[in-house]
């Protein structure tokens, strides 16, 4: 599991690296065409805006602790991004008392511009909780980044089979010192599914027999 510290926050603040990031991905972002994805009853994020699921979800895929109790869940979706401003295929939630904040991102598309809005997200996140904190003597935060891509084409740099993450992304003199998990459902076997209990997995399952009839 990859996660994006508040010391990662503070580096990138210190080396000025996150304000350049950020003006690199809302030039390149702004020329994009909007993800298909939208509001779709059937996508992967309608089934997670359900806590029971969500929690299922990250247990299948993620191992992140099943002792997370229903009540610990809290979504925050109106958490805005200046990049990312189609929230409808993203969901941001925070399990209360341990300041572990998590992004889930699903794309129907190849998009080579994906690491620079969860980076933002990230980022955004992080710098919101550092203003609100008040001085509080609790631990910092991370934020878990996760990607599923739900596309039929083959994505050939996703890199989910190298430990699940993209990292240290470079762009031109750029480097962006980031990482996020990958679900890939093209690289879902079959016999992983089946022994899953999420209502995610039986998703995963219909889109990669979907594809199969396709061709």
């Amino acid at each position: 599991m990859v996660y994006f510290s508040f010391n990662d926050f503070v580096d990138c603040e210190q080396s000025e690296e996150i304000y350049k990031v950020r003006k690199l991905g809302e030039n390149v972002v702004k020329y994009e065409q909007i993800s298909k994805t939208g509001k779709n009853e059937n996508s992967i994020i309608e089934i997670i805006k359900n806590k029971n699921e969500l929690k299922k979800f990250l247990k299948d895929f993620f191992e992140i602790d099943e002792a997370i109790g229903l009540n610990d869940i809290v979504y925050c979706n109106k958490i805005k991004s200046k990049i990312d401003k189609i929230n409808e295929n993203i969901v941001i939630c925070k399990i209360k008392n341990k300041e572990i904040f998590i992004i889930i991102k699903e794309i129907s598309e190849i998009d080579t511009n994906i690491t620079y809005k969860m980076f933002e997200h990230s980022t955004n996140i992080i710098s919101r909780w550092n203003k609100e904190k008040e001085n509080q003597n609790i631990r910092n935060p991370i934020v878990i980044p996760i990607v599923i891509y739900t596309g039929k084409k083959i994505w050939k740099n996703s890199n989910s089979q190298l430990r699940g993450r993209i990292n240290y992304v470079r762009f031109k003199n750029n480097r962006i010192n980031f990482s996020y998990n990958v679900l890939n459902i093209n690289e879902m076997s079959e016999n992983d599914l089946k022994y899953m209990e999420s209502e995610v997995a039986r998703k995963i399952k219909e889109l990669k027999n979907k594809y199969l009839q396709i061709n």
